[in-house]
């Protein structure tokens, strides 16, 4: 247990994974008394890194509060690629599945609560129920149907169009991502993003 939680906090934290994972890995009472032994309430700061490029990814987490950024470095220069918004999953899956270096840093944008499970723990429960697979394979399913659709997106797509959809997935949370980090993220500079959204607002107005 984290030892900054209280007791209560500890298992609301963990409730709020039972309940999230529910749709997809419905566990019977008994089953989650297995379940939550091997998972893990992880607190970071703003600012931490919660993974880093060569660390190697130990952790399947689910973000019960707060926001983190995937970025690589390229010559010096961070390349922001994925966000991990509140009750989504978080982890470098590669470095996860394949237990080998990641190839990118995991930031913490604002304070975070991850409730993560172990990779061995992970192993140990497939073998044990066979239908916690699912858990796993929807993570991952999850990660790659979001990558083909942003590569897709990446070459069809104006940057206006890129920031619409996204604004339409992520209406709130999108508020709490700095703007340098949005503009990455689109594969475009700050002041052009910044362009957009000028246009847009007035768009808006015009239409009201």
């Amino acid at each position: 247990m984290d030892r900054t939680l209280s007791e209560d906090e500890y298992e609301q934290h963990l409730y709020a994974a039972r309940e999230l994972l529910y749709d997809y890995l419905p566990l019977t009472d008994e089953q989650w008394e297995v379940f939550k032994q091997g998972f893990k309430i992880r607190k970071y700061s703003k600012g931490d890194y919660i993974i880093n490029e060569g660390e190697t990814e130990r952790y399947l987490s689910i973000v019960i509060q707060g926001l983190t950024r995937h970025f690589i470095l390229v010559k010096g220069e961070e390349k922001s690629f994925d966000f991990s918004f509140q009750h989504e999953f978080n982890c470098s899956y590669s470095s996860f599945i394949q237990q080998s270096p990641s190839m990118f840093f995991i930031e913490a944008l604002e304070d975070c609560i991850l409730a993560s499970l172990p990779y061995t723990f992970l192993q140990h429960l497939y073998e044990q129920f066979p239908e916690s697979n699912k858990f796993g394979r929807t993570a991952v399913e999850q990660y790659y149907i979001w990558r083909e659709q942003r590569e897709i997106s990446l070459l069809t797509d104006s940057a206006s169009e890129r920031y619409l959809k996204l604004m339409q997935k992520y209406p709130v949370y999108l508020e709490q991502v700095p703007l340098k980090y949005l503009a990455s993220y689109l594969n475009i500079k700050p002041e052009s993003l910044s362009r957009i959204r000028k246009k847009l607002m007035a768009q808006k107005k015009k239409r009201s």
